[in-house]
């Protein structure tokens, strides 16, 4: 069988499930009085990056998470190191050939008074996002399971992971969507300390695809009634945000006002996020001789909607 032809075998068993897998709370009863009208017309680019040029736009990204003061975005411990046991250095980060390359090594470095065994790179957009989008990436992935790749929006209570391959190899990513609140979460018993307050997430996927052989392009469409996942153009994943009282999904653009149920995980409508990349270290993994130096490499970045936000408006 081959690689495209197994997708959409997985595909059509898997896709109708992948809603509810992994869902931490019980669907939420809302009332609808106005209609919800998805946006018209065709997605246009508002942001990018081809990695074309000699040296990183650093005008377009960070190189750590920017959650320092402004005066110095990364004076944090957790800028630079995330909950990994590697460093993000600019150092690890190289322009070559139109693409940009990540680097993981096992080199000791330290950040904030504390050693670490590994190094690493990412990028964070500077630009916020705070309307429905279409997040796009094209990039070949690490090899081996010491690694942790990932493209993923984050923002405030907002995440979406497009794709991570969690610690397992390049042949089993994870989709998922996460809404963190800084107040207790509702439904508190159910939620790992220091996790998100609900989720609902792909689990592994193992699509048969060695995605470090060759480049791929993972897309996710944030519409008003769902959010799509889609690989070189193939949708492999969808989250209603509507089911009807019995449970069963609404697929339609347009929603009629009424009574409906909802995804607690779904995100708040205009809350400001921002675009990652970034390849990290596993704590634990099972590899016995794992690769390094190893490589995520990116041809492109881009991000697209249908109804532009104004500091987004392009001549």
């Amino acid at each position: 069988m081959t690689k495209w032809l197994r997708i959409v075998w997985l595909v059509s068993n898997f896709i109708v499930m992948t809603d509810v897998v992994y869902s931490q709370a019980r669907k939420l009863k809302v009332t609808l009085t106005e209609p919800l009208v998805c946006p018209v017309g065709e997605y246009k680019l508002v942001f990018n990056d081809e990695f074309d040029g000699n040296v990183l736009d650093t005008s377009k990204w960070y190189t750590f998470y920017p959650y320092g003061p402004k005066s110095r975005p990364d004076s944090c411990s957790f800028c630079r190191t995330h909950i990994s046991p590697n460093v993000y250095r600019e150092a690890n980060l190289e322009l070559k050939s139109g693409l940009l390359v990540i680097r993981a090594d096992r080199e000791n470095d330290s950040w904030f008074g504390k050693e670490y065994e590994f190094t690493s790179g990412m990028v964070n957009s500077r630009q916020e996002f705070r309307t429905y989008s279409k997040y796009e990436i094209r990039c070949k992935l690490p090899k081996g399971s010491q690694q942790w790749p990932a493209f993923w929006v984050f923002g405030w209570s907002t995440e979406f992971d497009i794709f991570e391959f969690i610690c397992k190899g390049p042949r089993n990513p994870e989709f998922a969507i996460h809404k963190w609140l800084k107040s207790e979460c509702p439904n508190q018993k159910k939620v790992r300390r220091g996790g998100p307050c609900f989720s609902s997430q792909s689990g592994h996927i193992d699509f048969g695809i060695d995605f470090s052989e060759e480049f791929h392009v993972f897309t996710l469409e944030y519409e008003p009634h769902m959010i799509k996942y889609f690989i070189d153009g193939i949708m492999v994943r969808y989250i209603p945000r509507f089911y009807d009282l019995k449970g069963r999904p609404i697929n339609l653009c347009s929603i009629p006002p009424g009574k409906y149920l909802t995804e607690p995980a779904y995100p708040n409508y205009g809350e400001p996020v921002q675009v990652i990349a970034s390849q990290s270290i596993c704590r634990n993994h099972k590899e016995k001789n794992p690769v390094y130096p190893n490589y995520m490499e990116i041809d492109y970045i881009r991000v697209y909607q249908k109804e532009v936000q104004p500091d987004l408006l392009r001549e």
